[in-house]
């Protein structure tokens, strides 16, 4: 595997503080990272560790206290905030533990109505919802509703609904969490899939050592920082 030489994501000296006084809580504490394209990372630490945080601050959700990010060449947090919203909204991509679908839409109206907000027309629209939808294989499944489904097939709609766009970089935080085995497993595929096929850039928080076999790179971090690197070779 050849590494470092697609870099899409730079952040240094990142800091993020929260509360004052005896509440003053270091959330990031000097962080430098780089996240290259066609990569999974993980990033796991125990919970108040800074995971959300960091992830919030590379995706573009909540700005630094000081440090910068830089994201495809571009100067994240030294943009304005309708531009920063526009490079999110065509960029990146997000998958949570919390699938977030809309109750009364099926499946294939999930995908479809993002897009079109996007500006896709009816037909692209149509046509990226079934491809995304055949590719994480819930074809049959276009006309089911999330009560109708389970846990992990709605997870992979979300997924399917993400990838719809073909976004560059991907943040997930907790996706397989409250999976089983088999479903977790199939998520954590379809993220390999979209770091390899799509040539993403796939960062992930979890605890989920089931993870670890499908991924690249294993960060650890602890009280703001990150502890350890380890980069595996499993192409």
């Amino acid at each position: 595997m050849n590494r470092g030489e697609q870099v899409v994501v730079q952040a240094k000296s990142l800091r993020k503080v929260f509360g004052k006084g005896a509440g003053k809580v270091t959330a990031l504490d000097g962080i430098d990272l780089a996240l290259n394209a066609g990569e999974i990372t993980l990033l796991m630490g125990p919970s108040g560790s800074g995971k959300s945080s960091l992830i919030s601050v590379l995706g573009g959700l909540q700005a630094p206290d000081d440090g910068s990010v830089m994201v495809m060449g571009d100067d994240l947090w030294g943009q304005s905030s309708g531009k920063i919203t526009k490079f999110r909204r065509k960029n990146c991509g997000f998958v949570f533990q919390s699938v977030g679908l809309f109750p009364a839409l099926t499946a294939f109206e999930q995908i479809v109505l993002p897009l079109k907000h996007m500006g896709f027309d009816t037909k692209t629209a149509n046509s990226q919802a079934k491809a995304v939808l055949a590719e994480v294989d819930l074809a049959e499944r276009a006309h089911s509703r999330p009560n109708e489904m389970s846990g992990g097939e709605n997870q992979r709609v979300a997924i399917a609904r993400m990838l719809a766009k073909d976004p560059k970089l991907i943040f997930c935080d907790e996706p397989t969490s409250a999976l089983d085995t088999e479903n977790g497993a199939a998520v954590a595929q379809l993220l390999r899939q979209a770091a390899k096929t799509h040539n993403a850039m796939v960062f992930c928080v979890t605890h989920d050592d089931r993870l670890i076999p499908f991924a690249d790179r294993i960060l650890k971090i602890e009280d703001g920082q990150i502890i350890s690197d380890s980069q595996k070779d499993i192409t």
